[in-house]
């Protein structure tokens, strides 16, 4: 378990989330094609990762809002993380070379590729980020570890709410090198 600084850990979610905006940006410069292109047969298109992140998004969002929404405000300056917050941020948080612990994601978090529109989806990411932001910006008045948040894919257990902020966020930058690494394998006739 650690101990932040409540306010520090804000801020660097927040920081976080704003570079993970900004890099999203040069994705909305592709084709429909160019973001359904899939490297390989059972890999995700760079539309269906956005797809999945909104997916995600929603149900954390939904989550965290009603939670904080009801929530008094409390005067505490430090947060200090739970096992399971640690355990699953270090599975997610991708590696400083880049690699990820290898996951799989259930089914029902997959974004469905016939009708999706990618542009879209990205569009709809933004703005979960701008939620994410509001909700990041809100919190430092709550109870980040006494307010407990399901997860989404095994909703018997729950986080403490900043260890569920913090697994937002390095779901996100996960995401986000899965599909860098797919725009880098676009075919020549393909590449912007």
């Amino acid at each position: 378990m650690a101990v932040f600084s409540k306010q520090v850990l804000i801020a660097e979610l927040l920081d976080r989330t704003e570079l993970v905006k900004a890099s999203t940006q040069s994705f909305l410069r592709l084709t429909e094609r160019q973001l359904h292109f899939r490297p390989s047969a059972g890999k995700w298109s760079i539309a269906e990762i956005f797809g999945h992140l909104n997916i995600v998004h929603n149900t954390y969002i939904r989550n965290i809002l009603s939670r904080i929404a009801l929530a008094p405000d409390v005067r505490m300056e430090h947060y200090r993380s739970g096992w399971l917050g640690e355990w699953l941020y270090g599975k997610m948080m991708p590696r400083p070379d880049g690699t990820v612990f290898k996951l799989s994601s259930p089914k029902s978090f997959h974004a469905d590729p016939d009708g999706l529109d990618g542009h879209e989806e990205l569009q709809r990411f933004l703005h979960q980020c701008d939620a994410l932001d509001d909700i990041l910006r809100h919190v430092s008045t709550k109870d980040m570890q006494g307010i407990r948040i399901p997860l989404s894919f095994a909703r018997v257990l729950r986080l403490r709410l900043g260890d569920n902020l913090r697994y937002i966020v390095a779901h996100n930058e996960r995401h986000l090198l899965q599909a860098h690494r797919v725009l880098q394998l676009l075919p020549a006739t393909e590449a912007i």
